[in-house]
């Protein structure tokens, strides 16, 4: 199990860090797609991490989904 958390804890880093080296070399901003994109992969499997450790409690899960709000509460036009 202590495996599984680890590849898990290190997938979020790796993911994070593969996006925004992509968005520098393409020379593409940092946009609401980006941020949506980027917090899904770290719901998810911070999400996963905390079940697997029977760490989730409804704090956890209250702080994870205001995220998911506050990411794809946003139109990411300017209005």
């Amino acid at each position: 199990m202590l495996w599984l958390s680890a590849a898990l804890a290190a997938s979020v880093l790796i993911v994070v860090t593969g996006s925004l080296w992509h968005r520098i070399a393409t020379r593409k901003g940092i946009g609401w797609q980006f941020i949506r994109f980027n917090v899904i992969v770290i719901v998810l499997l911070t999400t996963g991490l905390l079940a697997l450790n029977n760490a989730l409690s409804s704090q956890a899960a209250t702080l994870l989904a205001g995220a998911l709000g506050y990411a794809f509460g946003k139109s990411g036009t300017d209005e």
